[in-house]
């Protein structure tokens, strides 16, 4: 999916290229410096998903905090690449908007459509889905008032069409956002006052839960066990079993650490 994507915004931004060296349209240039970004973060991204699992000793789990990363990038491509359409519109609201941009924006659309998200847990790459996503809502919209201009050559209605892009960028950008910035700030993705109930139904020494993401498909918990200090090994290793798979099972945590103690310490 990645590879595919990092083809199809490097064709798009010649695509649009091309019109601007042949014919000097500030429009095409102005969308293909838009879509130079776009291949170039893509791109970005697509690096990021080679390199996450290389692990060392140094980045012991890999680097897949990478993936937030990449992701936040993303988003604030999104964001203010559409700030920056605003402005290219207020500047250029008197020019020419011709009918090649109009055929243009149409073929590109179902190319980005081809764009879909093979592992959803993947921040990074749910990420570029959303941007693709936004980019075909957005050459939809284009779409539909480069028409209305040609027809009407009313300058207000182009101004109206990218406040509506903005808009629409911000709102599909928040919930996002707000995932990738409690992932960086070792928030818990889930709720640890349930967990803790739940495993105290396990073994009620259970204490000092803690839980955070490195990535969107990587959850990390460390957890303190107070156990009867006559217990075997065995015995101990069975209860650790019914922890570790119980957070698997219903809450798909992978990295437990379990500090077992004869008596509670925090």
């Amino acid at each position: 999916m990645m590879k595919r994507a990092v083809i199809i915004y490097w064709i798009i931004f010649v695509a649009f290229l091309i019109p601007f060296i042949l014919g000097k349209n500030v429009i095409a240039l102005a969308e293909s410096f838009h879509d130079l970004i776009d291949a170039l973060t893509i791109t970005f991204s697509y690096y990021v998903t080679r390199i996450v699992n290389n692990s060392s000793s140094v980045y012991t789990y890999g680097l897949h905090r990478l993936e937030v990363l990449s992701a936040v990038i993303n988003l604030m491509i999104i964001i203010f690449g559409s700030i920056f359409t605003l402005y290219l519109s207020l500047i250029f609201s008197s020019g020419e908007y011709s009918l090649l941009t109009i055929i243009l924006s149409m073929i590109v659309i179902p190319l980005l459509l081809s764009i879909e998200n093979e592992d959803e847990k993947d921040f990074n790459k749910k990420s570029v889905v959303l941007h693709s996503l936004f980019d075909v809502l957005s050459y939809i919209i284009g779409v539909f008032v480069l028409i209305i201009y040609q027809i009407t050559s009313i300058n207000i209605v182009i101004l109206l069409g990218v406040i509506s892009i903005v808009i629409l960028s911000i709102f599909m950008s928040i919930n996002p956002l707000k995932q990738s910035f409690l992932i960086m700030l070792e928030g818990s993705p889930i709720n640890t006052n349930e967990l803790e109930k739940d495993l105290k139904g396990i073994n009620p020494g259970v204490h000092h839960i803690h839980v955070w993401a490195i990535c969107g498909h990587i959850k990390v918990a460390t957890i303190h066990v107070e156990v009867n200090e006559n217990m075997t090994v065995k015995e101990i290793d069975v209860e650790r079993e019914k922890i570790q798979r119980f957070l698997k099972e219903k809450y798909d945590i992978d990295h437990v650490t379990i500090q077992f103690e004869s008596k509670k310490v925090d």
